[in-house]
């Protein structure tokens, strides 16, 4: 049995434009290619002449819906909510995960418009204030690059461990995010997706097998080699106070 959508109520000429964006992004995602003027209308419970009397053409509607998508705002503030009770490490597993499902929900609407790469814009400061995208702010808000903001906001992340680290609390967020991308596409990881424990294991303990105090190898570490055949970086990842008791990095003199 077809249950037939009602039609939305009345609403204010804003209001009516973002709720238009959700749904074509929203459609876009769920069919995996953009969607049409009528699946719009339908999902939305308006008629067709709607959208055009908001938006003019269905191009200038898909041309909003692109940087509401790629609107970095509700992230930067995900990031900022991480809570600074949790372990350094524990806060870089968190940001892990809320790029990794930025990254997963890019990839995926990229391929569904055909797109390239994501539009260069700049820093949508209201964004950030008002918690999701404002349509039209992309052309009022501060010229920086769009990724600056976001950096700045995960810097305090990581800052209290700069005496445990070899390089610059800078550069370790870059790292991680570089292995972020690469480690959450299904493409560049040939399916072999890296969960966020992983990631960070990865940038901050290495893939070395680490030898005890006095040269002696780690328990189960091979004879001839001192690897250990257990994978370090699966399953929960050691807090930074773990770490400091038996091996602590320490920042190069």
């Amino acid at each position: 049995m077809t249950v037939k959508q009602g039609r939305a109520a009345p609403m204010p000429p804003d209001e009516r434009r973002e709720a238009l964006v959700d749904v074509y992004v929203r459609l876009a995602r769920r069919h995996a290619r953009r969607p049409t003027t009528s699946e719009i209308a339908r999902e939305a419970g308006v008629a067709e002449g709607t959208i055009y009397r908001a938006f003019g053409t269905k191009d200038e509607l898909e041309t909003e819906a692109v940087e509401a998508a790629f609107c970095p705002g509700p992230v930067r503030r995900q990031i900022a909510a991480i809570s600074l009770e949790l372990t350094p490490r524990e806060r870089l597993v968190e940001f892990t995960r809320i790029m990794q499902q930025r990254f997963t929900d890019v990839f995926g609407l990229m391929a569904a418009l055909g797109l390239t790469q994501p539009p260069q814009r700049n820093g949508h400061d209201e964004c950030f204030v008002a918690g999701r995208h404002q349509t039209g702010a992309s052309g009022s808000c501060t010229v920086r690059p769009i990724h600056q903001p976001l950096l700045d906001s995960i810097h305090d992340l990581i800052e209290e461990m700069r005496d445990e680290l070899t390089i610059e609390p800078h550069d370790v967020i870059h790292r991680l995010r570089l292995l972020t991308f690469s480690g959450s596409h299904p493409g560049i990881a040939d399916g072999r997706l890296l969960s966020a424990e992983e990631i960070v294991s990865t940038v901050l303990d290495g893939v070395l097998a680490r030898t005890a105090v006095g040269g002696a190898r780690q328990a189960g570490s091979s004879p001839r080699t001192g690897r250990n055949p257990v994978d370090p970086h699966v399953g929960a990842a050691p807090s930074v106070a773990e770490e400091t008791t038996s091996t602590p990095l320490r920042k190069a003199r």
